[in-house]
């Protein structure tokens, strides 16, 4: 006995089924991938910051935002804040393999000649231990080591950053005033340098 005929109905309604299974797996992952984008901070954003101000407005993202600080661990292991309540600062993300950083951080240490830099949070994309030998270099103390806490793939997800050096300017409320990507010229450094120390409240 022969298997009865498929009606031309029943296969285009296979069909259809199947495209609609396609269309919804496409929809499902263009949906995450926006999601995930959506997450994502672009330091290089105009965050609408008006010129010659120290603070900037509700709508720029906090350094948490920006950073993402469950990824963010101190040396001793330990999840910190990016920002100390009412104080600005210069967060520069660097790594163990970029030369431009280590000559940033060798500038600094002529300028500071010593002096601590407590405004100066040092993010090293291999991790918070990486940046110790970077500061030991150059003789610069008082800065806060931070850095990702596995990989610096992980770290990578969290936030856009145009390569390293990258120097973030955060207000006293905690949000990203001004990103500079690459090597600042001296007046840029002197600049971001009298923020670090606290000589200066306008990063």
């Amino acid at each position: 006995m022969t298997a009865p005929a498929r009606s031309p109905r029943g296969n285009i309604s296979f069909s259809t089924l199947a495209l609609a299974l396609v269309a919804l797996a496409c929809t499902v992952l263009i949906a995450k991938r926006a999601t995930a984008e959506k997450d994502v901070v672009n330091l290089l954003a105009n965050h609408g910051v008006v010129a010659g101000t120290d603070t900037a407005p509700s709508t720029a993202p906090t350094a948490e935002q920006a950073i993402g600080t469950f990824k963010v661990t101190a040396l001793n292991g330990k999840v910190i804040p990016l920002h100390t309540k009412g104080e600005p600062a210069i967060l520069m993300i660097s790594s163990r393999t970029c030369s431009w950083c280590k000559r940033a951080l060798k500038d600094l240490g002529v300028m500071s000649a010593g002096r601590p830099l407590p405004r100066l949070k040092l993010l090293t994309l291999e991790g918070a231990g990486e940046g110790v030998a970077m500061l030991a270099n150059e003789k610069l103390t008082g800065a806060q080591l931070i850095g990702p806490a596995g990989s610096s793939d992980q770290v990578l997800l969290t936030f856009r950053y145009p390569g390293t050096p990258t120097f973030v300017a955060i207000d006293r409320n905690g949000r990203v005033v001004r990103t500079l990507p690459g090597y600042p010229i001296p007046e840029e450094m002197k600049h971001w340098y009298a923020v670090m120390v606290g000589d200066q409240d306008v990063p």
